[in-house]
């Protein structure tokens, strides 16, 4: 791919982009398919406002074809994020 660097450097950013997705899975994504009482007033109207202020159709008022997939991402994603961070991350 190019010098050892450059190489360790997107490495490090794949290993970061895994990281950062663990929270946005866990407290946004997952509360269209989990039940309510798992997620506190605030996180619900952080949704809200996020689908408001982006006016973001899928999460507003969801498709069953778009609960399937984050149901997807529930089961296999979720788990494989921090695998993924943690390869990544240790250069593996």
């Amino acid at each position: 791919m190019g010098s050892p660097g450059a190489r360790r450097g997107l490495e490090w950013l794949l290993g970061l982009y895994f990281l950062s997705h663990i929270p946005i899975t866990l407290l946004m994504d997952l509360q269209v398919v989990l039940p309510r009482e798992l997620y506190s007033v605030e996180l619900t109207n952080l949704l809200k406002w996020y689908t408001t202020e982006f006016k973001d159709p899928l999460l507003q008022a969801p498709p069953t074809w778009f609960k399937s997939f984050l149901f997807c991402e529930l089961v296999f994603q979720l788990p494989f994020f921090p695998m993924a961070t943690y390869a990544f991350l240790r250069g593996w």
